[in-house]
């Protein structure tokens, strides 16, 4: 979903809707869905209630669409990583280091998907945004390792298991008390898995 919103007949709307999704994105991740209130997004978002609403309809449209521009970073940052120079193991390495980085960079936040997941999986259209990005990671991760060519299919998708428990754990310990020397321990640990497949 890019960032154009139907809207309903009126005034030309007076802000950018891709400003005002970046802005939404890092609301909802910092403070969770259900703590930002609609002045919170008043606020950081510098836009009425009354033009938030005409643009996405609710607060949780406004999230879903949020949750789109937050996953188009996530594949241009780090999953791409995955099918650099045709993947493989490399690749899987690459891509944990380098979310390790993205970790240690976003200090508290973890994951703003795994985050709803974990605070808001009552929610069915919610529970099944996380789970479609659970799968989009875990299909990545299995077409790396299925690119090396001594690996079954049943392999790869065991691997790729394995590195998605990883990953999701990383993103849970780096939300709920965050230690720049636990995450990269952990990133150490799972990057000395991944290297062992080699």
């Amino acid at each position: 979903m890019g960032t154009e919103i139907t809207r309903r007949p009126g005034r030309p709307r007076g802000f950018d809707v891709a400003t005002a999704l970046d802005g939404a994105v890092d609301l909802f991740w910092e403070l969770g869905y259900e703590a930002t209130t609609t002045r919170d997004l008043e606020r950081r978002l510098n836009v009425s209630q009354s033009s938030l609403y005409n643009a996405f309809g609710s607060k949780k449209a406004l999230l879903l669409a949020a949750i789109d521009r937050y996953e188009e970073r996530i594949r241009r940052e780090l999953f791409s990583i995955l099918t650099d120079d045709g993947g493989g193991v490399d690749a899987v390495g690459r891509f944990i280091a380098a979310l390790g980085r993205w970790i240690v960079t976003n200090e508290h936040r973890g994951c703003l998907v795994v985050n709803l997941m974990a605070s808001a999986s009552d929610d069915p259209d919610i529970g099944a945004r996380a789970a479609a990005y659970r799968s989009t990671i875990r299909e990545a991760l299995n077409t790396a390792f299925a690119a090396e060519a001594r690996v079954t299919s049943a392999e790869a998708a065991q691997r790729s298991e394995a590195v998605l428990a990883g990953v999701l754990g990383l993103h849970v310990t780096a939300r709920s008390s965050f230690d720049p020397t636990e995450v990269e321990n952990m990133v150490a640990a799972l990057c000395h898995q991944v290297d062992s497949w080699s």
